[in-house]
């Protein structure tokens, strides 16, 4: 949650405040987290190279960052039962949901 947060409010274009709505829902034996932000997007072509490690789509200069943050998410969510991906479009911002399972 912290890395997606933390993504949400690096990659904007500082155009306008940057805007980070945060849900979670219970679907049946899951949890669905939804972090949406107002930032750059990006391309959802790219999707297998954002969650690799070391792969980043923008430059070290503009974006600082090692390129192993959503790579852990990944991770982390999947070895704990659930997924993670996203919806995006260039200009218009990023949301990302992921699920855990519900633990009684």
């Amino acid at each position: 949650m912290q890395n997606l947060i933390g993504n949400a409010l690096k990659f904007q274009d500082g155009h306008r405040p940057p805007k980070v709505d945060i849900s979670a829902i219970r679907d049946g034996q899951m949890w669905r987290f939804l972090i949406r932000d107002n930032g750059i997007g990006m391309d959802e072509a790219h999707t297998e190279q954002v969650f690799t490690l070391f792969r980043r789509l923008n430059r070290k200069e503009n974006y600082p960052g090692t390129g192993i943050g959503l790579a852990i998410c990944r991770k982390f969510v999947r070895m704990a039962g659930g997924d993670i991906g996203f919806t995006s479009r260039p200009g218009e911002g990023t949301l990302f949901f992921f699920t855990l399972p519900v633990r009684e």
